[in-house]
């Protein structure tokens, strides 16, 4: 018989044991060992040239020298080149991340191009809709000032992004004032602090915001602003909303955002999140989260 229940399956089970065991443990149970040894032969004191302490550094020095070579020859690859090989692969990560915002400012050029707006006042921007906020994930601007990254992360329920996102047809146009005062009066009506107001690098006066979606689900939100007083209308957001250029955006979002860089940033920032009977309690020791199952 060789079932799971059989001599021959039972002693072929133990012998895939201990070669699993040899190669991930005897490295370091040998080097444990050799410590162990020499730790033994150190406390001797005045006897550790006697012939019990020359035995135990003897032991401890072969141990140790048959740890250096178990760790050569049997744990392959080794500790080193698994290292070399993440910092490899998250290498090629951050490659791919890099192309794909890459990919979409590309497309943001194209888009601008289309609607005949590249000015040095124009900014086009993308955002992802993710867990109750709006992030960032890539924008182009000609005007270096206004293309840096500048705020991250937007609530849903501020700003034109949130009036966009909700509205049945899925974009929205605003005017802002050009007086300082009466622009931030006007940002405050949006939702926007004084603190945030503050934070702005770019005070636009007309913002044209277009909901995204791939697969027939909301999936973010395209911003297209300028500094400059009328210089988006209706006729814009109608192009952007019959552009091709605007789907395959939506698309793109849709299936990588969470593979740009501020997607990755978001997702290594969240904390775990258990499933099924699972859930987090508040640890009673500083170690990190504690789980409980439910009763």
């Amino acid at each position: 018989m060789t079932g799971k229940g059989s001599a021959t399956y039972r002693v072929a089970s133990g012998i895939v044991w201990l070669g699993r065991f040899a190669k991930g443990w005897l490295p370091r149970t040998l080097g444990g060992v050799a410590a162990l040894l020499l730790i033994l032969w150190g406390a001797l004191g005045d006897h550790v040239w006697k012939q019990v302490g020359l035995t135990l550094l003897i032991a401890g020095i072969a141990v140790a020298i048959l740890a250096f070579f178990a760790e050569i020859l049997v744990q392959q690859p080794s500790y080193m080149r698994l290292s070399q090989l993440r910092e490899e692969a998250e290498s090629r990560a951050a490659g791919k991340s890099q192309a794909l915002e890459r990919a979409l400012r590309i497309l943001l050029v194209r888009l601008g191009m289309h609607c005949e707006l590249m000015g040095h006042s124009d900014r086009f921007s993308v955002y992802y809709f993710h867990e109750g906020e709006f992030v960032m994930i890539a924008r182009h601007a000609k005007n270096p000032t206004n293309a840096g990254q500048g705020r991250m992360r937007y609530p849903a329920d501020r700003g034109a992004i949130s009036v966009a996102w909700s509205e049945p047809q899925g974009q929205v146009l605003v005017t802002m004032p050009s007086g300082n005062e009466a622009w931030k009066r006007a940002a405050r009506k949006q939702g926007l602090t004084d603190e945030e107001i503050g934070r702005l690098k770019m005070r636009s006066l007309v913002l044209g915001g277009y909901r995204l979606e791939a697969n027939e689900a909301s999936v973010g939100v395209l911003v297209v602003e300028s500094t400059t007083s009328n210089r988006i209308t209706q006729t814009h957001l109608d192009q952007i909303a019959s552009s091709h250029i605007v789907a395959a955006i939506g698309e793109l979002v849709g299936a990588f955002a969470m593979m740009t860089p501020a997607g990755e940033s978001i997702a290594s920032a969240e904390p775990l999140k258990p499933r099924g009977k699972w859930k987090l309690v508040v640890p009673r020791v500083p170690f990190g989260p504690a789980i409980e199952s439910k009763s």
